[in-house]
């Protein structure tokens, strides 16, 4: 356990009779950067609120930092830094006076880097949060918890508003924060490019389900789209290919999978003449099971099971 920066088991938050986080299993280590995709309503600010004990499951259990989130001790909360939207400082509120609330809670706060990061941005301490544009707001919060010596981040669309150049410096820092400490993040984003430059791993969350967590350089080499015509028949997979979701439009049948091992040679094998098969990119493979795959029943990709 306390080889873990966070862990989930079978964590599960229901609204009602709507279920917002379905039985996600999760073991995360220390020095990793996690891209936490999904779309709207996936479930994936209900990840992040229930790590950081901000919201209370309703089963399974989760830990940050070998501490439970039901009862984090400040020992733990002072080492981790959520950035979501629901809790943002007032708008009277001076970027001075925030550095000041966010250095007195922190272990070692870096007054230098926050001087640094501020600068980027020509961003003057005397400001109100009021005053600043929605990316601006984001980078001060960033820059908060990146100067407060965190070693767990969980960061919800932490670039959003923000122009490309910024996004790019934000996700730098935030790489080199993570190296330098081993410390380990989450960040939740739509924008895939971005965090695709710096992430060692990808969880995918569709309907509260973690339908993929893999490392990114295993789906790069091993995730295929194969292309069938409509109405052909699914083969009976090799051992070592895994379906991760599919979807019909028009006249051709898309299904992605992942293999396993040697097994790509052997899905060729059973596929008919006619079917395609090719690589396929984080953003669209992301974008065809968010938008329009069906995640299959056995979909879900541990990154601890890959060999």
């Amino acid at each position: 356990m306390n080889d873990c920066a966070i862990r989930t088991e079978g964590l599960t938050r229901d609204y009602g009779r709507f279920r917002a986080l379905d039985r996600v299993n999760l073991t995360i280590e220390p020095g990793r950067v996690v891209a936490l995709l999904g779309p709207n309503g996936a479930g994936k600010t209900t990840l992040l609120r229930l790590l950081m004990g901000l919201l209370e499951p309703t089963e399974g259990r989760s830990w940050l930092l070998g501490a439970a989130s039901r009862d984090l001790p400040e020992t733990v909360v002072s080492r981790a830094g959520y950035m979501g939207d629901a809790e943002e400082p007032p708008g009277w509120a001076t970027i001075r006076s925030l550095i000041d609330l966010q250095a007195g809670a922190s272990r070692d706060f870096d007054w230098g880097e926050i001087s640094r990061l501020l600068a980027m941005r020509e961003l003057s301490s005397s400001r109100t949060y009021g005053s600043l544009s929605k990316g601006q707001k984001k980078w001060v919060r960033a820059s908060l918890i990146l100067a407060a010596g965190t070693d767990v981040l969980l960061m919800d669309e932490p670039a959003e508003g923000m122009d490309p150049a910024a996004r790019q410096d934000l996700y730098d820092r935030l790489r080199e924060h993570v190296t330098q400490r081993n410390a380990t993040a989450i960040v939740a984003t739509h924008v895939i490019g971005d965090i695709e430059r710096i992430a060692d791993d990808v969880a995918l969350i569709d309907h509260g389900r973690l339908v993929v967590y893999a490392a990114l350089e295993d789906l790069r080499e091993r995730v295929r789209q194969i292309e069938l015509p409509a109405g052909e028949p699914a083969p009976s997979w090799p051992e070592g290919v895994e379906v991760l979701g599919q979807k019909c439009e028009e006249d051709v049948q898309f299904i992605w999978v992942q293999c396993r091992s040697q097994s790509e040679s052997d899905l060729e094998s059973v596929l008919p003449r006619q079917a395609a098969v090719r690589r396929v990119g984080l953003e669209k493979f992301y974008l065809a099971i968010a938008r329009h795959g069906e995640p299959a029943q056995a979909a879900s990709v541990q990154k601890e099971s890959m060999p």
